[in-house]
């Protein structure tokens, strides 16, 4: 267990985009740094993190007592025009993309994030947020099934704060 293991969270920024795609990138290998990033994801980078704004769409970063990032959130709002995997069909569901680093794993920190990303959609007025898991991955399916996400597809998952839309 590491040795830094009070975390705070803070709102992620424009000078968070490096680790923003490191998240992405570590949301695409299962948190797994030795497995090949998947051709279909190396070009979403743009569209999940260089279109992404913190100001309309938002996210979080924790951060270590060492001030090292321990992982992180961010949203992402799509249109129906190139949508992110975790789009499921409503501009007002943002996506959420979450990854929390290996040396910071089983202390509850994605069980934080989690919750952290749920309230930042809240406070936006989002009536949900969905999600895209691999069906490679049954141990974040776990956590988000736990979580309260429901399967909308295969791969992508929701899970709603309002009367869902039929």
């Amino acid at each position: 267990m590491p040795n830094d293991t009070t975390i705070t969270l803070r709102p992620a920024t424009n000078d968070d985009r490096t680790y923003l795609s490191r998240l992405h990138y570590l949301a695409d290998v299962f948190g797994d740094e030795s497995r090949d990033l998947p051709e279909s994801e190396s070009a979403d980078h743009h569209k999940y993190v260089n279109q992404w704004d913190p100001y309309t769409q938002g996210g979080v970063i924790a951060i270590s007592s060492h001030a090292v990032p321990a992982g992180g959130l961010f949203l992402r709002y799509w249109k129906s025009n190139n949508p992110g995997s975790g789009w499921v069909g409503y501009p007002e569901v943002p996506e959420l993309v979450i990854a929390v680093e290996r040396r910071y794993a089983g202390l509850g920190l994605g069980t934080r994030l989690l919750e952290a990303g749920v309230e930042l959609a809240r406070t936006q007025g989002a009536p949900g947020i969905s999600l895209f898991v691999d069906k490679d991955n049954p141990r974040a399916r776990a956590r988000y099934e736990k979580f309260g996400f429901e399967y909308k597809t295969d791969s992508t998952m929701i899970k709603w704060f309002a009367t869902p839309r039929v």
